[in-house]
């Protein structure tokens, strides 16, 4: 008897295999296979698809790296509820969610982009449906402009259309020439779709050093001034200020429609980093080595290559964690190679 076309003789394959591996041996049942599974599909057992087996946003995972990792920013638990709050089934958001980080080199932007694809995909950063743009290495050449609107516009939409639940993170944005963002303008506006392509479920996060001398200085006159503490402060105390330096400094968000138009959800300033946030960086660097309890002479002696502002207070690192997992790395191999030689042992 030959089988049906709609029955491929690999699908009958398969679901034989899966008969026999999940029978219940003492019941004597059939097994229940779950038609509303979105794996169901045979291919999606082990390889990445659009469905929530591989796309499944997790709020503990990610408030548990950034707890553990990130060091010194309060403020990051906007973030955590914006992306609950954009992935909660029961209300569907109307526009794609757009995030932007502001802060000075090594205060953890790139990692909490890192910490959010981790809680969001199965496969992380290896996801092939998260994407990053660097400004200086994809969109820094003037005479090419209408290329890269042309090319990023295409691009977006190509991927939108294969999976709608996608990352785009655009790093050094202001590094970027002026006028590329304003071309994908309406994918993050509040509309059902742009040229047949609905675009509210994807995240858009932009990474920039654009502000981060205002959010320093501020930072230091709520503290010093007005005697704020760090846990204190609130989104409200820093937005407005990033908002408009954003927009008159020149780079990718120069003038854009995205700020103009109030399509940027948050603007996440990332504070500068005091002493005990750094000295907490560098023992986590030595943790990563194996090394739970440095000597506290070889944290100071990193410290020392630390440099510290603003020149009247020198209260802050200039650099942030910045190039500490490089200096950990030369003392462990100086003074814990013991340690290092027993954990190898160990494995062996």
């Amino acid at each position: 008897m030959r089988i049906p076309k709609v029955f491929p003789v690999p699908f009958v394959i398969f679901y034989f295999i899966h008969s026999v591996w999940t029978w219940n041996m003492w019941e004597f049942k059939l097994p229940q296979i779950n038609i509303k599974r979105d794996s169901y599909n045979p291919w999606c057992y082990n390889n990445e698809c659009c469905n929530k087996d591989w796309i499944d946003f997790r709020r503990a995972r990610l408030q548990g790296n950034l707890s553990k990792h990130v060091f010194g920013q309060p403020l990051l638990d906007t973030v955590v509820n914006a992306l609950a709050a954009h992935y909660n089934p029961h209300f569907p958001s109307s526009k794609a969610l757009t995030l932007s980080f502001h802060g000075m080199t090594g205060t953890g932007k790139n990692y909490v982009s890192k910490f959010i694809v981790d809680s969001i995909y199965k496969k992380g950063s290896k996801s092939k449906y998260v994407h990053q743009f660097i400004g200086r290495m994809h969109f820094s050449e003037e005479k090419y402009v209408e290329q890269y609107k042309e090319n990023l516009y295409t691009w977006l939409k190509g991927n939108i259309s294969d999976c709608p639940q996608q990352i785009f993170i655009f790093d050094e944005v202001d590094k970027m020439v002026p006028d590329v963002l304003n071309y994908i303008k309406p994918m993050m506006d509040h509309r059902d779709d742009v040229d047949g392509v609905n675009y509210s479920k994807a995240v858009f996060i932009f990474l920039s050093n654009t502000g981060a001398n205002i959010i320093n200085e501020h930072y230091h006159d709520l503290y010093f001034k007005e005697g704020k503490v760090r846990e204190e402060m609130k989104m409200s105390d820093f937005e407005a200020f990033i908002e408009k330096v954003a927009f008159n400094e020149q780079g990718g968000f120069n003038n854009a429609d995205l700020i103009n138009f109030n399509l940027i959800d948050h603007y996440i300033p990332f504070l500068p980093l005091e002493e005990k946030h750094v000295i907490w960086c560098i023992k986590t660097e030595f943790m990563l080595r194996s090394v739970g309890n440095p000597k506290q002479e070889h944290v100071k002696e990193i410290l020392k290559d630390v440099k510290w502002g603003p020149e009247e207070t020198k209260v802050f690192s200039t650099t942030g964690c910045r190039r500490l997992g490089q200096k950990v790395a030369v003392l462990v191999d100086k003074h814990y190679q013991h340690i290092a030689f027993n954990d190898e042992k160990n494995e062996l």
